[in-house]
C-alpha cells in the first residue's frame, strides 16, 4: 500500500473543543504518519485493491490517521495494495466536517473514476473501501456515484458520521457482497459532536449512523427494505474489544489492533491469496 498515497465562528469554537474529546478518544495512540509505498506493490495489485477514506481534519501528509490502518492491515495478513484516497478540504476538521454536500460529491466522483480504472485493468480482483468517521458518508457518496453495472465487493464504515436514515438504496446497489457498520454508544465524538456539527452529510438532530447503526430511511419499498436485510451487517461494540485497544471510543477505530482483528479479516477473505 502506498499513501494510504478573525473571530472563531460558533461551529468552529464548538468543534475545536471537539480536540478535547479527541484526546479522550485515545487518539494520541494511533499512528499519525503517511505511510510508506510498499516494496511490492505491483504484485499485490494483483490480489485486491483497498480505498480508505480518512476522517475530517485527516487525508493529508500533515495528519491522517491511514497510519494504523496500513499496519493492522499487513498484520492480518492483507494481500492486496491500496491508498488513501483524500477528499478533505486541506483547511482541518471544521471546514472538512461542514463542507457542503456539493463539494463532498464531486470528491467522491474521482474516487468513482479511480474504482472504475482499477475494475477494468484488474477485473478478477477484489475492490474495498474502508471509510472513518466522515470519510463514511464519502465512502457512500463514491458508491452512489459508480457508473451503472460497477460494483465493490466489500465496504467497511467506522465511526459512522453519516445520518442514520440516509437513504442506502443506491450505494447498496453498487455492493457486491456486504456493507459492514461498526457502531459504538461509547463513541463521545458523534454522541456530543453531531449536535452541533451535524453530520458529514448536513444533516442535524441526528447522532450518526456510527453510533446504533442504520435504518430504514422514510418510505422505504420492498427493494430497500430487501438490499438493507441482505447487504448491511451492523457490528456493535463489545466489551472484550478491550484486548484489542478498543474501548468504544472514536479513534479506536483506526487503532492497528482493532484493524488486524476485526477490519482486516473481512478484506481478506474477500482477497484472492
Amino acid at each position: 500500500m502506498r499513501a494510504f498515497s478573525p473571530n472563531p465562528s460558533p461551529i468552529s469554537s464548538i468543534l475545536s473543543l471537539g480536540l478535547v474529546l479527541v484526546a479522550l478518544s485515545g487518539c494520541e495512540s494511533v499512528p499519525t504518519g503517511l505511510p510508506q509505498p510498499l516494496a511490492d506493490r505491483e504484485q499485490r495489485m494483483e490480489h485486491g485493491y483497498l480505498f480508505y477514506l480518512d476522517g475530517a481534519g485527516g487525508g493529508t501528509a500533515h495528519q491522517n490517521w491511514a497510519g494504523g490502518v496500513q499496519q493492522g492491515l499487513l498484520e492480518a495478513g492483507y494481500p492486496g495494495a491500496g491508498e488513501m484516497y483524500s477528499w478533505e478540504t486541506g483547511k482541518g476538521l471544521a471546514k472538512d466536517q461542514t463542507a457542503s454536500v456539493e463539494y463532498k460529491r464531486s470528491k467522491a466522483t474521482g474516487l468513482a473514476k479511480e474504482v472504475r480504472k482499477y475494475r477494468e485493468e484488474h477485473p478478477d480482483a477484489p475492490v474495498g473501501i474502508l471509510g472513518f468517521s466522515a470519510g463514511c458518508a464519502e465512502a457512500v457518496f463514491a458508491l452512489e456515484a459508480l457508473d451503472e453495472g460497477v460494483t465493490v465487493d466489500q465496504v467497511v464504515l467506522l465511526g459512522a458520521s453519516i445520518s442514520q436514515d440516509y437513504d442506502l438504496t443506491e450505494a447498496l446497489s453498487h455492493v457486491n457482497d456486504k456493507l459492514y457498520i461498526f457502531t459504538s454508544t461509547h463513541d463521545e465524538m458523534l454522541g456530543f459532536m453531531m449536535k452541533f456539527s451535524g453530520t458529514a452529510d448536513r444533516r442535524f438532530h441526528d447522532p450518526g449512523a456510527g453510533i446504533h447503526g442504520f435504518v430504514l430511511p422514510p418510505g422505504a419499498d420492498a427493494e430497500t427494505k430487501s438490499l438493507y436485510a441482505r447487504k448491511i451487517v451492523t457490528i456493535p461494540w463489545e466489551k472484550e474489544w478491550k484486548a484489542d485497544g478498543d474501548k468504544g471510543h472514536h479513534f479506536d477505530n483506526v487503532k492497528p489492533e482493532f484493524i488486524r482483528a476485526h477490519v482486516g479479516p473481512i478484506f481478506v477473505a474477500g482477497t484472492d491469496s
